[in-house]
């Protein structure tokens, strides 16, 4: 998705870019096998991947702009679902 041109275009960052800052996160990121599928969650098919990584991953949070879709399942798992300047505005918080 990070690399549609709708993205491009908003994020104002190159395609090259985009791509570094994927790897960087992909050499981070930590693989989440789904032993279990929760669905339907959402009312947003698509979204309910996000679900099931978020789940099966035990995360504390979902972070996306699309919070609409996420909120009324998200409680039911004692997940936040934040923005990400929710997010940066939570962790300015802590320190």
């Amino acid at each position: 998705m990070a690399l549609r041109a709708e993205q491009l275009r908003v994020s104002g960052k190159s395609r090259a870019e985009t791509a570094s800052i994927l790897d960087a996160l992909e050499a981070i990121a930590e693989p989440v096998f789904v032993a279990f599928q929760y669905r339907p969650l959402s009312p947003d098919a698509n979204d309910d991947m996000v679900f099931d990584v978020a789940i099966n991953g035990s995360a504390g949070a979902i972070v996306t702009n699309n919070t609409k879709h996420f909120r009324e399942a998200a409680e039911r798992f004692n997940l936040d679902v934040l923005t990400l300047a929710g997010l940066f505005s939570k962790i300015r918080r802590r320190r």
